[in-house]
């Protein structure tokens, strides 16, 4: 059985912070990248190209299936649109909404959790560290998030996503298997699992870094993107 380690409460939240900094390194390669998700379902797959930009800001382009071209997507901050063609409008949804199967809108626009998140080191050894995090403040994907991340590393190996009081688990996570993408190991791909034992699969086909000006994250842009 593994046995645990106690922290001193400062150190504990000072290794809680490096270790969430780390973990958000390996998934994001730069302040703006690309990269092509294809998303499994058990209803079906999907397949979105993703442009993030920062913490605050990303376009998800929808590229199949056939009858969901068109349907953009765009996270500024907190608030996020889905751009309707038959409407010629955008709506606004929240980042917890259902994108597809199991997958959140933001379990693939908002791909980064230091300085959303407050932090606790719940226990840890020379392997793993489990921690808990508290949003911030409310409109994130996650109100409260148990990661657990290589102890070296800070690499994320799995999480649960729980209710707001943190007694139930709403979905599981699990991360990868890793593989080279945009010069790094990074997690190849994320199973999600919610609690009836359905799961979906987020597969990370590419990524790479980029440059984008502020005028691609627009609403205004998402009807011209195919």
């Amino acid at each position: 059985m593994t046995t645990f380690l106690a922290l001193s409460a400062q150190a504990a939240d000072g290794r809680g912070e490096t270790l969430l900094k780390k973990a958000d390194e390996i998934r994001n390669p730069s302040d703006t990248f690309k990269m092509r998700v294809e998303v499994k379902t058990e209803d079906g797959n999907a397949s979105y190209e993703v442009f993030v930009k920062g913490k605050d800001q990303s376009v998800i382009v929808t590229k199949g299936p056939a009858k969901e071209v068109g349907r953009n997507m765009l996270m500024l901050e907190k608030d996020f649109y889905l751009y309707m063609p038959n409407l010629k409008r955008s709506l606004r949804l929240s980042l917890s909404q259902k994108l597809t199967g199991q997958v959140a809108n933001g379990d693939i626009a908002r791909t980064r959790w230091h300085g959303d998140y407050d932090v606790v080191v719940e226990k840890s050894d020379s392997k793993e560290a489990q921690l808990l995090l508290s949003a911030k403040a409310s409109g994130l994907t996650y109100q409260k998030i148990r990661l657990v991340v290589a102890a070296a590393t800070g690499r994320p190996l799995s999480a649960e996503y729980l209710s707001l009081d943190g007694k139930v688990v709403l979905k599981k996570a699990v991360f990868g298997p890793y593989k080279s993408l945009a010069g790094e190991e990074r997690p190849a791909e994320i199973r999600i699992e919610d609690a009836s034992g359905k799961s979906s699969r987020i597969l990370i086909l590419s990524m790479e870094k980029t440059t984008l000006p502020e005028s691609f994250f627009t609403q205004g842009k998402l009807e011209s993107l195919r």
